[in-house]
C-alpha cells in the first residue's frame, strides 16, 4: 500500500530578501540629483548643503527613513581625474529640498510655487 506524505513548510520570510526588494524599490524612486535643480548654477554649495541637511532632518523629525529618499553617490570626471560628491533624491526629496532653501530669489520662488500648484 502507498501511502502520501504531506510534508508542512513553515512560511519563514528570508529577511535579506525582503531588504534587497526594499532597497530596489527605493533606489528606483531616487531618479533624481543636484544637476536636475534648475537653478542649482546659481546657488552657492554651502546652500546645497544646509538645504540638504535640513530636508535630512525634516524627515527624521517626521519619522520618515531619509536613506530611502537621500543617498549619496560618488562621480568622477575621468578627464579631469575629479571626484565629486552628488546625491540622488527621490522627486519628495527635491521638492523637500527646494522648501529649504534660505535664499529666496525669482527661480526658486517659481519652483516652490510649482510645488504649491501640485
Amino acid at each position: 500500500m502507498e501511502k502520501n506524505v504531506i510534508i508542512r513548510y513553515s512560511p519563514q520570510i528570508n529577511q535579506k530578501s525582503v531588504e534587497n526588494f526594499e532597497n530596489a524599490f527605493y533606489d528606483s524612486l531616487c531618479k533624481y540629483s543636484f544637476r536636475h535643480l534648475p537653478f542649482s548654477e546659481k546657488i552657492t554649495e554651502e546652500l546645497i548643503q544646509e538645504a540638504l541637511l535640513k530636508s535630512i532632518q525634516v524627515c527624521q523629525l517626521a519619522g520618515v527613513n531619509s536613506a530611502c529618499h537621500f543617498k549619496k553617490i560618488f562621480v568622477y570626471d575621468a578627464v579631469g581625474h575629479t571626484l565629486t560628491i552628488d546625491w540622488k533624491m527621490s522627486k519628495k526629496a527635491v521638492n523637500l529640498m527646494v522648501t529649504q532653501m534660505t535664499s529666496l530669489d525669482r527661480n526658486t520662488a517659481q519652483w516652490i510655487w510649482k510645488l504649491v500648484d501640485i
